[in-house]
């Protein structure tokens, strides 16, 4: 197969894709919920906006001797480090517009933070900073991943990210918070 023929096939690909994507993301958007239900679950997908750390933090304070507190943290906001600089960059880089942006029917159902879809920096870095909380504490696994991506899918569900937007953040975040974990053991312990 020469050139010509691989980009051809890759691009068939890519579209397919994104047709399954766009129409996953209306039959996911039509879906209604109880009101109840419903805003319990916008305020749930707030919370990954990033403020619900600061009450991690501080019941880690808390709870912790100073110095696995000072440990924790410390990785924790090694890992957002790497996370946001990857962050911006891919989101910089791909411009990929939001789904109530570019799919007619959808609208955004909570507020972006940015103006990019690809990739989903709730993803990313909410699950950075819980794989960090996972690997100190191994019994948070399950909540490590599980949180961070229910987030992410319910961002669907508000019109503003793709799945593959979720799939990518949550790779990114989990290799940011592995390297995080590996610099902050080399260096800082």
């Amino acid at each position: 197969m020469d050139g010509y023929e691989q980009v051809k096939k890759k691009t068939a690909f890519m579209q397919r894709l994104q047709d399954w994507e766009h129409a996953l993301v209306h039959r996911v958007h039509a879906i209604t919920l109880p009101p109840k239900i419903n805003r319990f679950l916008v305020a749930f997908v707030r919370i990954g906006d990033g403020w619900g750390w600061a009450m991690v933090a501080v019941l880690l304070f808390v709870f912790l001797p100073w110095i696995r507190f000072k440990f924790i943290v410390g990785q924790a906001l090694l890992s957002v480090a790497i996370s946001l600089p990857a962050y911006w960059g891919f989101k910089l880089f791909f411009k990929r517009s939001r789904p109530f942006i570019s799919l007619k029917g959808i609208s955004a159902r909570v507020p972006p933070l940015d103006k990019y879809s690809f990739p989903s920096g709730h993803t990313m870095n909410n699950l950075a900073v819980t794989m960090t909380l996972a690997l100190n504490f191994p019994h948070l696994w399950i909540l490590a991943v599980t949180i961070p991506i229910a987030l992410g899918l319910l961002r669907i569900l508000y019109g503003v990210h793709f799945l593959t937007d979720i799939a990518a953040g949550a790779l990114l975040g989990a290799m940011s918070s592995l390297g995080a974990h590996w610099l902050f053991l080399r260096f800082f312990s």
